[in-house]
């Protein structure tokens, strides 16, 4: 059985659980505080993981403590992490100071980069692609590096009969040398900051606005917070939309998106329809924010 492999950023988060904003230049006490394993593509891959994917984690990694305590946290959800691209002694694990709002379930993030380079085109190459049959990748400020990733994948695809498929995470506002990342994916997910950031007021215009950047037969698909999500695909021009699975108490939003991600590629690597993808991400998204983490998503069963 073949793997889904999610190639992007691992980091450590640091959540302070607060139960209003913190106000400038207060004290306020919080609620709660812990450590998690943060990253979109870390998350998506343990999502994937969760839903009974055979998963695969690959991106840059320190070798600090706190690296140590990501690796370990990836292989006890069963995601494997052996070809992550390990760097000298000197770099740095990024970390990310989370404010999860009690009162609202927003979350506010605090990144700090370190000094943690982007997976290279001349590690991905040490990859036996043969293993996969679906790569997701997290569009990270090296579009160089990715777009070579991406066009290797492309001409593996032309060499064999059982084809990867390529989809794209764009989620972070003014990048748009990312955007050259489109031409080679089969699935595009655009993000409503992404979206918002580009003046496009609704899941509907994002699908249709970007599908038309992409390649011939590709699908965009768009996550919309509380209004649901959208798809369309080239093939058939039919526009999807799933509404929302709000929980009956909002707890933490943190992740979310990757969720979505991740249950929408589960969707479609079991054989769903594209409206059956998507509905499925907002529902496993939405019981995500009814908890604290993940964690419990694995205990859940999903129609």
């Amino acid at each position: 059985m073949k793997r889904v492999l999610s190639v992007g950023l691992a980091c450590l988060d640091l959540i302070a659980n607060c139960e209003t904003f913190p106000e400038e230049d207060s004290t306020q006490m919080v609620l709660d505080y812990y450590w998690q394993r943060g990253g979109n593509a870390s998350t998506t891959s343990t999502v994937l993981a969760m839903l009974g994917e055979r998963s695969e984690f690959v991106g840059a990694m320190a070798t600090d403590i706190e690296s140590n305590f990501l690796r370990d946290n990836l292989k006890s959800y069963g995601v494997k992490c052996d070809n992550a691209m390990v760097c000298e002694s000197d770099i740095k694990t990024p970390v990310s100071m989370v404010i999860i709002n009690q009162s609202n379930g927003s979350r506010t993030i605090l990144h700090c980069a370190k000094n943690l380079p982007e997976v290279s085109f001349s590690h991905f190459q040490t990859l036996d692609l043969s293993q996969y049959k679906w790569i997701h990748i997290e569009a990270r400020p090296a579009p160089d590096s990715y777009s070579q990733i991406m066009r290797s994948i492309v001409e593996h695809n032309e060499t064999v009969s059982e084809k990867i498929t390529i989809s794209l995470e764009l989620e972070k506002p003014r990048r748009p040398e990312l955007d050259t990342l489109m031409q080679y994916a089969d699935v595009v997910f655009i993000s409503k900051e992404k979206a918002d950031d580009e003046r496009l007021f609704s899941k509907e215009d994002v699908v249709r606005t970007y599908i038309k950047k992409c390649k011939a037969g590709a699908v965009v698909i768009c996550a919309w917070g509380d209004q649901g999500a959208a798809a369309l695909s080239s093939k058939d021009g039919v526009l999807c939309t799933s509404p929302v699975f709000p929980p009956e108490t909002l707890v933490d939003t943190l992740g979310a998106g990757d969720t979505f991600n991740a249950a929408t590629v589960f969707g479609l690597c079991q054989g769903q329809s594209l409206q059956g993808a998507i509905t499925l991400g907002c529902k496993v998204a939405g019981a995500k924010c009814g908890m604290k983490g993940n964690n419990g998503l694995k205990d859940m069963k999903w129609d």
